[in-house]
């Protein structure tokens, strides 16, 4: 590569081609360069294709319009500033679809891929942060998302999806009220496409919260210590909850107005009340066999889940060839 050619120079400057190689080299090896804080402004508008680096300071609601893509890059620090509930700074009002604080509205295309200890890091910007101090990641009616090594902390429902198509691999969620929630919007014409991929969901008031037909992928995650649920389904399609941790939560996994769902070789123990609990309406039965209980025995495992045997209005849980150890290969490996 001939450098002083490339940049006009008439002679070659040794020291600046040394100078210039260096910079890309370090480009390349240093874990990551300073830049300013990028400052966005409330109710700002992305309609083309716009980078997100270093440490990003939100001040109310961002949308991302159809036709653009927001990538954020690794090493990024997403900080929400916590407005007032439905306030000047929302770019909606409409409390069906959106959050009352701060939210990154999803109607484009969202890229947010970290690396193994360089995370995408959305979070609050409060000196002292609490739970919901903004909305949250919300795509709405759209498609090719990809959240992937990032970690999530004191937002509403971290990653909300309504008719929308995200894959959510390799992220961390705490001290959210909802780490990941969606629905389908019937006037959007399409569906959720969500798989939950090698997360921890811990320290949140939920885990995973679905309703509304949708029906996603949730398989090896380590999914414990929330305090009201591990798993919310209602009225959801034919999920798929494979090869999870789901313990130590209030309780593991809840079932309402829920037909078709696969549940099977998780670890699903040691939940404050329920290891697993039908609710009022779940009159459809649930096969939930060869998953790990806690316990090694069905009478053992009977006093761990509340179905029919409970409240004969309800549905029977399925337990049959439930596993006697914990099954190995749940969770994160």
């Amino acid at each position: 590569m001939n450098l002083h050619r490339l940049f006009g120079y008439s002679q070659p400057d040794l020291s600046l081609q040394w100078f210039l190689w260096i910079c890309l080299v370090a480009a390349f090896l240093l874990p990551s360069p300073v830049f300013a804080v990028m400052d966005i402004p409330a109710k700002t508008i992305i309609s083309k294709d716009t980078v997100w680096q270093g440490d990003v300071l939100v001040h109310g609601d961002v949308r991302v319009e159809p036709g653009a893509t927001l990538m954020i890059m690794p090493d990024t620090k997403v900080a929400f500033v916590k407005i007032s509930e439905f306030g000047p700074d929302k770019l909606s009002k409409d409390k069906n679809n959106h959050f009352p604080r701060a939210e990154i509205i999803v109607r484009g295309k969202l890229i947010a891929q970290g690396l193994p200890g360089r995370p995408v890091v959305f979070t609050s910007a409060e000196e002292h942060p609490s739970l919901a101090d903004w909305g949250a990641v919300n795509f709405i009616g759209s498609r090719d998302n990809l959240m992937e090594y990032c970690e999530f902390s004191y937002g509403h429902t971290s990653i909300h999806c309504h008719s929308a198509q995200v894959v959510v691999s390799h992220c961390t969620f705490s001290h959210n009220g909802v780490a990941i929630g969606q629905k389908n919007v019937k006037s959007l014409g399409m569906k959720c496409s969500v798989p939950v991929m090698y997360c921890v969901i811990r320290d949140n008031g939920g885990g995973v919260l679905f309703g509304g037909g949708t029906c996603p992928v949730i398989v090896h995650n380590d999914i414990r210590n929330n305090k009201f649920f591990g798993i919310f389904a209602k009225k959801s399609g034919a999920a798929s909850i494979r090869y999870n941790n789901i313990v130590n939560n209030g309780k593991g996994i809840i079932l309402y107005a829920v037909k078709d769902i696969l549940i099977r070789d998780n670890n699903i123990a040691e939940n404050a009340d329920y290891e697993m609990s039908l609710l009022e309406g779940q009159i459809h039965d649930i096969k939930a066999c060869h998953n790990w209980w806690g316990v090694a025995d069905a009478t053992g495992i009977r006093q761990r889940i509340r179905d029919h045997a409970n409240d004969n209005s309800l549905g029977h849980i399925d337990f049959s060839d439930f596993a006697t150890a914990p099954i190995d290969g749940a969770g994160l490996f």
